[in-house]
């Protein structure tokens, strides 16, 4: 136990400084117009609900434009599709991936113009065996 906080603190210490770096090397003042050009008029977080095979994805955008949301497999079909109305600015669903077969599937949400993409990879691993012990005492 005390060796996982030990690896976690050191972790938490080199992402902080690993950030702070990344922050003091850009200009102080100094905006760079290419990223204020093509800024996002959403956002798109998602991850996986422990100990299940299910994904929240979570939308957050400004009022005015629609957004598709469309979830593809390796062969680019389309297996789900969802609009997400004008007037929302927030979106979440859980999606069960449970019925799905082993391999690459990518989540697509898209407002016509711009696109952000998510990929997800099933696959089915099978249980190893614990090893068995057993000890007895006289």
């Amino acid at each position: 136990m005390k060796a996982q906080v030990k690896n976690f603190a050191i972790a938490l210490v080199a992402g902080v400084f690993t950030f702070s770096t990344v922050m003091a090397s850009e200009p102080i003042g100094k905006k760079d117009e290419s990223k204020t050009a093509s800024k996002r008029t959403f956002d798109v977080g998602m991850y996986r609900v422990i100990n299940s095979m299910k994904v929240n994805v979570l939308v957050e955008k400004q009022e005015g434009k629609a957004l598709d949301i469309t979830l593809k497999n390796d062969r680019n079909e389309v297996i789900y599709s969802e609009v997400v109305g004008k007037k929302a600015r927030k979106f979440s669903k859980k999606f069960d991936l449970v019925g799905l077969s082993d391999g690459k599937y990518r989540f697509e949400i898209s407002n016509g113009r711009e696109v952000i993409s998510k990929e997800v990879n099933l696959e089915t691993h099978a249980p190893k065996p614990a090893e068995y012990r057993s000890m007895e005492v006289k």
